[in-house]
């Protein structure tokens, strides 16, 4: 728990920016989703012509997102842009994905909502949390070198133990996304759409 209260603001901050990349996105597509819609019309004639099957388990869903966490991370050694534009990149498609799944479902855009918020609350804050632990590598790593090339510290021992709180925070929020994961993708498999349905009566 340390290491989420001591980096709270930087978790706090990252969850405004992917509500508010959300919310644009949702309203971009809003405007714009009836060629999107027309695309996904003719790709889902596509996949029942060929019997595709778009059922995903538990399993499926955990590793997608698992691993897409891990690239974020060790991406992000890289001045921490990966773990903004991995935020971004999530942001932006479940917004974008509102008004077109709504056309689709029967309960439109608020069964999207409702079929969201079970897993998402999850997800999307092990996504987060998969950024601020990028964000705290790469800051591990900056630390590093500066101790490195200073004079306060004497060789690669002494220079880790002073720049490894970053490192050993994010790794432990980086379990916690984990946990998060493991959490929401049977909900997302088996709960989400059923008490979306149930809730408006479908």
């Amino acid at each position: 728990m340390e290491s989420l209260i001591e980096n709270k603001k930087l978790i706090i901050g990252l969850y405004a920016l992917f509500i508010i990349v959300f919310m644009i996105a949702w309203i971009y597509s809003s405007s714009h989703a009836a060629e999107a819609i027309s695309t996904l019309n003719a790709a889902n004639d596509t996949a029942s012509s060929m019997g595709l099957s778009t059922t995903v388990s538990p399993v499926d869903l955990f590793i997608t997102n698992e691993m897409g966490g891990i690239v974020t991370y060790i991406a992000s050694i890289f001045f921490g842009i990966f773990a903004i534009v991995g935020l971004l990149y999530n942001a932006l498609n479940l917004g974008a994905l509102g008004p077109i799944m709504g056309y689709f479902s029967p309960g439109g855009s608020l069964q999207y909502i409702i079929y969201l918020i079970p897993h998402g609350i999850f997800e999307i804050t092990a996504t987060v949390l998969q950024s601020a632990a990028g964000i705290l590598l790469f800051m591990f790593i900056y630390r590093f070198i500066m101790a490195i090339v200073g004079k306060e510290t004497r060789g690669l021992s002494e220079s880790f133990e002073k720049a490894k709180k970053p490192l050993i925070h994010s790794l432990v929020i980086m379990v916690f996304a984990t946990i998060l994961l493991l959490i929401a993708a049977p909900i997302e498999a088996y709960i989400s759409v059923p008490i979306s349905e149930l809730l408006l009566g479908i």
